[in-house]
């Protein structure tokens, strides 16, 4: 594929997994709480997923990141539904919270090599926020 042709494929695929980030915090929601919250971890999510594009990820590793990324938060959601003090929290807290060690929160349904997945995802995703809390200081 020449490479003008990958430019051009790159926006469009980004918009289209930023798009898809949009339906995250009502499938994630036990309740209408819940959407601001998770509304507030996709935005914090997005500039991670720009970031993986700008990589030279191909779209099927992107597209395995974003989804990851989805379950992430998902259980954050199911967390603070199990746990009500932890709504209190900022959702940037709540996420870092989540992928503190470098793993994903253990994911309810899925198997060893999933976990393994999301805690690819989880590292990378600690270690951008942690460059970009250091590259605004």
């Amino acid at each position: 594929m020449p490479t003008t042709q990958r430019r051009h494929d790159k926006p469009t695929a980004t918009n289209a997994f930023l798009a898809l980030m949009n339906e995250w915090p009502e499938s994630w929601a036990g309740d209408t709480k819940d959407e601001p919250i998770g509304r507030a971890i996709v935005e914090l999510m997005r500039p991670f997923v720009v970031h993986l594009q700008t990589q030279g990820l191909t779209r099927t590793t992107v597209r395995r990141h974003l989804d990851n990324l989805w379950a992430i938060g998902g259980e954050i959601i199911r967390e603070i539904n199990d746990h009500r003090k932890l709504r209190s929290k900022p959702p940037e807290q709540l996420l870092l919270d989540a992928i503190e060690y470098g793993e994903a929160p253990p994911l309810s349904s899925a198997n060893e090599t999933e976990q393994r997945s999301a805690d690819s995802t989880a590292r990378k995703l600690l270690l951008y926020l942690r460059a970009q809390r250091n590259s605004e200081r």
